[in-house]
């Protein structure tokens, strides 16, 4: 057991106050998102959300061309980190169980800034496995959990939750959140039922800042500029704030003065060919980040099908020949699986395979849904 003093435990504080955060995105967040939104002032990063039974006991192996570290099982690559944000991520874990959940964070603590738990996902996947949104109305459950990893693991362990439509009962479950000894809460102002079309309620959040205080407070909804963020400050008195369609819509939003979308978009696919982020999932964010899809190069950008037509499409195709195809691989890039034959095929296939339970590559090479906040 590792239960942190106090003085750590205010030391691991000050880490969440007065930062502007990604939050966690469901295929978004992966390797190159974080690394580009820590590049234009993010202050931390949330992963994706990423199951403890997925994770636990996962075989650690470094690239050391690139710099990757990834975390795979029975061939399949599960997680993806770098050194240059081992100091700034923290890693989103589901869990409906404190055992696996121990389990899972035991196995990648030594390359995270932190562990947050996931009890806000309202997908059907997660409630329907006890897990996000489900383990509101489980506290008991929740802040086992929450104790396990706070009392046995090296880092600072947060949780991120909505609000009920009760403000009573999210008073109540706030207080025993906080008492299991975490170092922050985030709160997305929406109920578990609430579509993010639907305007967040930040007025939520005052009484929770009131009642949990000096533990720090993020607030999560409707961060879609840079001026949202002292905002939200001063009409909540949130502690940070965190974004998840700003940064999708830009990941320069982390700075007053916005890069065009066109830059943005440009510097993601370096990214994310330096660091050998699949294919599909580095198209399905591009797309993502073209809120305008009748500007011509989002058509051009649909169109494509490998590395070097999307380079192409950006007019860095030099970018291409010089360096982003040198990190690639046959796993990552069609177009190397198409000059190198059958074995690139039987990479490619394998990894196909595994979309399902890779939560940080992706399937979807043309997004039927925006992303959600």
């Amino acid at each position: 057991m590792t239960v942190p003093d106090s003085e750590k435990r205010q030391a691991w504080q000050e880490r969440y106050r007065n930062g502007y955060f990604l939050a966690p995105m469901v295929r978004v967040g992966t390797l190159p998102m974080r690394l580009l939104s820590l590049h234009y002032g993010a202050d931390l990063v949330w992963t994706c959300e990423i199951i403890d039974k997925s994770i636990a006991n996962c075989l650690r192996t470094v690239n050391d061309q690139t710099g990757v570290i990834s975390y795979s099982k029975d061939g399949r690559e599960i997680f993806t980190t770098h050194k240059d944000e081992k100091s700034r991520v923290v890693f989103q874990m589901g869990s409906a169980s404190p055992e696996t959940a121990l389990e899972a964070a035991r196995t990648i603590e030594s390359d995270v800034a932190g562990i947050d738990l996931n009890c806000g996902c309202p997908m059907k996947f997660s409630v329907q496995g006890g897990m996000g949104a489900a383990l509101m109305e489980d506290p008991d459950r929740l802040c086992a959990i929450l104790e396990a990893l706070v009392q046995n693991v090296s880092v600072p362990v947060t949780c991120k939750i909505r609000v009920f439509d009760d403000e009573e009962k999210t008073i109540e479950l706030a207080r025993r959140i906080a008492a299991t000894g975490i170092s922050a809460l985030t709160v997305h102002c929406r109920t578990r039922y609430m579509r993010p079309r639907e305007k967040a309620m930040w007025h939520r959040l005052n009484r929770i800042v009131d009642e949990l205080s000096p533990l720090p407070v993020i607030l999560n909804g409707d961060i879609c500029h840079f001026d949202d963020v002292q905002k939200a400050r001063e009409s909540t008195g949130a502690t940070s704030v965190m974004t998840a369609r700003g940064a999708i819509a830009n990941p320069s939003i982390f700075r007053k003065e916005c890069v065009s979308v066109l830059e943005a978009t440009v510097e993601f696919v370096k990214t994310a060919m330096r660091v050998s982020n699949s294919y599909a999932n580095t198209k399905y964010t591009v797309l993502l980040m073209y809120t305008d899809t009748k500007a011509p190069e989002y058509k051009v950008l649909q169109a494509s099908k490998c590395y070097e037509a999307m380079c192409g499409a950006l007019g860095i195709t030099e970018f291409y020949h010089t360096e982003g195809k040198l990190c690639m691989t046959d796993r990552n890039d069609p177009m190397r699986v198409k000059q190198n034959g059958a074995l690139g095929k039987r990479s490619a296939v394998k990894n196909e395979a595994s979309v399902d339970v890779q939560p940080e590559s992706d399937a979807a090479e043309t997004p039927t849904k925006r992303a959600k906040a």
